[in-house]
């Protein structure tokens, strides 16, 4: 069931920003507006800060090219510092961010201009003809101590105030323990449950359920390499021929291009990676016809109940079963980061493991795991209730991938949408990277967890990143609000 690699020695490649790998369980995303207002980090909109501030000095900023040393062209009589002593430091600042950005510099050519521009900017506002010039000394000093970044979100990416900023950020929301009124913006509205996905209630139509709780001798695409199959609870080693990356563009030569991120080839090409055909299912019947969807059964005690959590911030890894993608792992956080549950599942009866995704979902094993999915939701009763207000990433998956019905939730891809709006979703790992500035899915679990088998994702990190977004959104949500006020 192991994948192995075509043609010796598997060539790694870092996953560029903005690609996200299939570890989630549903690809096909509704789209539609989130009511909560969204929250970005500080390095957004340098280009149009410059620009701003350029007019407020009565010049303008260019650069010579789009990647090449920029260049401030304006009346010296309007501007404090004398331009060509602008234009001076500004080429050392660009000199400095090009150095800083040179394992990143393929991904953004322009970068190292527009944060050059931004910079000088910065530093002309703040300062007067005699302090211009030291002040833009210092901060190249600055800049030169920066670690060198590995994606564009990295905490070294931006000004010295975005910097700052981030880092200001990150001492504050920690200490912060959530409340439910802190997030009666951010939950989720019942049009906007329907909207991204999640289910809200069981049609009657559909029955009991849990009729068919595997397709085994059935056909079924497969969902790396496209191929038809039948699936089996003994697979076939080695014949789906597929790329675990995602085809990625770049401009080569003044052309845009294609590659795979897992081998660098560029698109189409051959797979570079061979396995077993898994495939996965996203249509909602189909997957109560697996295993039913419900609420989470009341507790069966009192004390049962006082145990459930107000708030609570959960994450699932998955992998590839003969039902196509079942829960592996279920981790859930309180609003202080404290794991309360943390469980390896193993499959339902009648259900057989095909791969266990372990690249992206940390798991090599169940044979340490004690409970399958109906002992998982039982337990679970005891920590989220119907008025817990789940907190999650694009959690509709979770939620499906357990067959629960909730309708108090907070989700991340509301609150940081993608640029482009919905449908399309952020992946998590350059949220917390750019917000936070924290690097998970990385291969190795920063989360101190031990005894899980973690090499790759986890779900226990991935909680805590998530709930540490909602933290932070809510302490920048109070500065907002206070700023409001005392207009």
């Amino acid at each position: 069931m192991a994948e192995s690699t075509i043609g010796g020695t598997k060539r790694q490649a870092n996953t560029p920003t903005g690609s996200s790998p299939p570890r989630k369980f549903v690809r096909i995303n509704k789209g539609g507006k989130g009511h909560a207002p969204a929250v970005t980090a500080a390095s957004a909109g340098t280009r149009k800060q410059a620009a701003a501030g350029a007019k407020s000095t009565g010049s303008s900023s260019k650069t010579m090219a789009p990647s090449g040393p920029p260049v401030l062209r304006a009346s010296t009589a309007a501007s404090k510092v004398p331009i060509p002593d602008r234009n001076l430091m500004l080429q050392k600042l660009y000199e400095g961010f090009l150095q800083l950005y040179a394992p990143i510099s393929a991904r953004n050519p322009a970068l190292a201009s527009e944060h050059a521009l931004a910079q000088e900017l910065e530093i002309y506002n703040k300062t007067h003809a005699k302090t211009y010039r030291n002040a833009t000394t210092n901060t190249l000093i600055a800049i030169r101590k920066r670690p060198p970044p590995t994606s564009l979100h990295h905490t070294s990416v931006g000004t010295e105030s975005e910097v700052h900023a981030r880092a200001a950020a990150a001492k504050e929301y920690p200490s912060l323990k959530l409340t439910p009124a802190d997030l009666d913006a951010a939950i989720l509205s019942s049009d906007q449950l329907t909207t991204w996905g999640f289910m809200t209630e069981v049609p009657e139509a559909w029955g009991q359920g849990g009729g068919a709780p595997n397709h085994v001798g059935k056909k079924a695409q497969c969902e790396r390499c496209d191929n038809e199959f039948v699936v089996r609870a003994d697979p076939v080693a080695n014949e789906c021929q597929f790329h675990w990356g995602r085809p990625w563009a770049r401009k080569v030569e003044g052309k845009r291009k294609k590659f795979y991120t897992c081998c660098q080839e560029e698109c189409p090409h051959e797979g570079c990676t061979r396995g077993v055909h898994v495939f996965y299912e996203t249509d909602a019947e189909a997957l109560h016809y697996r295993y039913p969807f419900s609420v989470l059964s009341p507790p069966e005690t009192e004390d049962m109940q006082t145990e459930q959590k107000r708030i609570v911030a959960i994450d699932c890894e998955m992998i590839y079963t003969t039902a196509g993608m079942s829960v592996a792992r279920v981790s859930v956080v309180d609003e202080m980061g404290s794991k309360v549950f943390d469980e390896l599942v193993k499959p339902s009866p009648g259900v057989d493991v095909l791969d266990f995704n372990s690249r992206f979902s940390g798991v090599h094993s169940l044979n340490e795991a004690t409970m399958d999915l109906s002992d998982i939701r039982e337990a679970l009763t005891s920590v989220i209730g119907p008025d817990t207000i789940i907190i999650g990433h694009a959690v509709d998956n979770d939620l499906k991938t357990l067959r629960i019905v909730h309708h108090k939730i907070v989700d991340t891809i509301a609150l940081f949408p993608h640029p482009e709006g919905p449908p399309r979703r952020r992946a998590l790992r350059d949220v917390a990277s750019e917000v936070l500035g924290r690097t998970i899915q990385a291969g190795a679990s920063s989360s101190g967890e031990t005894g899980m088998g973690t090499v790759g994702h986890s779900s226990l990190e991935d909680a805590r990143a998530t709930l540490d977004l909602v933290r932070w959104w809510v302490c920048e949500k109070r500065k907002r609000d206070a700023a409001t006020s005392s207009k």
